[in-house]
């Protein structure tokens, strides 16, 4: 018989097999071009009044590590109660430091300032770690700059807590602002300034608001003006202003701080570099009545002394 010999299996050359590695590379980085990019987070952060980030940002508080360079970026999965949300940016948890408290009226209106849009669930507002104000966004996407009224907030001193939730990830953005918070803002001080009761007082028919008025105006009588140093730092310090009218009722008035160079200033208007004049809804004061602003200034925070004139 006539034997037949089975054909021996061919083996891959060489060639062939770095035709084969070089092919499954090019596939995979198609796959990789193709392939569509992550989608751009929200960035974002609170400026007024300052937030601790805003504060690094603004170069009022140093050694804060990157957060100086990037405030809008503090993101970290949703849920967190650390000023960080738990992210890289610890040094904003460091309850240690003297971060200064920002003068905060129980009607406030918060301003943040965004730099990368996104999809947005809600925004938390807690105070001392209680849930105060919650606001539903719904999926809307935020403009570039845009604010929040939060009323009826405590008095005192306190810690506001806000997280900004992203609608379709699983992250948020945090904030921390240290607070002074008293009785004002809009619309609650509208009945303080405008209350009727103190006025019969100041208003004795006999000398009427025209003949009184006048009279404290050109003088020092009109109101008095105290400052503080409440926190410094290296070379700069938080300060608080109260304001006092005098024996009549004021619609306006204006201090100027010595001893200070103002950088920053809140329930105020700052006008060159020592001089702050009301806001609009703290302008007038009943007779003996006072109210309180805040700035930031360079200096020491030693010597200081304000004088007020009225308008």
């Amino acid at each position: 018989m006539r034997s037949t010999a089975l054909p021996h299996a061919r083996r891959p050359a060489p060639a062939r097999l770095l035709l084969s590695a070089l092919a499954a590379i090019a596939l995979a980085f198609a796959m990789l071009t193709l392939a569509p990019p992550p989608s751009a987070q929200a960035h974002g952060w609170i400026s007024d009044p300052p937030s601790r980030q805003d504060l690094c940002y603004t170069g009022a508080i140093s050694n804060c590590g990157p957060v100086q360079y990037e405030p809008w970026s503090v993101e970290a999965k949703k849920g967190s109660m650390l000023c960080s949300g738990g992210g890289r940016f610890t040094e904003l948890d460091n309850e240690s430091r003297t971060w200064p408290r920002q003068a905060v009226s129980t009607n406030q209106t918060f301003t943040w300032d965004i730099v990368a849009n996104h999809s947005t669930s809600t925004w938390e507002y807690f105070v001392d770690g209680q849930l105060h104000t919650t606001i539903n966004d719904n999926g809307a996407m935020p403009p570039k700059r845009f604010t929040h009224q939060i009323n009826n907030l405590p008095t005192g001193n306190h810690k506001i807590f806000v997280r900004w939730n992203i609608a379709d990830t699983v992250n948020a953005f945090y904030q921390c602002i240290d607070a002074y918070i008293t009785p004002g803002g809009n619309p609650a001080p509208q009945p303080t300034a405008t209350t009727p009761a103190p006025q019969p007082t100041a208003t004795t028919p006999a000398p009427q608001p025209t003949a009184t008025t006048p009279a404290p105006q050109p003088g020092n009588g009109a109101c008095t003006a105290t400052v503080r140093a409440a926190n410094s730092w290296g070379s700069g310090f938080q300060g608080e202003v109260t304001v006092k009218a005098g024996s009549a009722a004021i619609n306006g008035w204006k201090v100027t701080v010595n001893g200070a160079t103002i950088t920053q200033a809140w329930s105020s208007t700052l006008s060159g570099s020592d001089t702050l004049a009301n806001a609009g809804w703290n302008g007038s004061l009943a007779a003996g009545a006072s109210t309180t602003a805040g700035f930031i200034a360079n200096g020491s925070g030693s010597n200081l002394s304000a004088t007020c004139s009225a308008s």
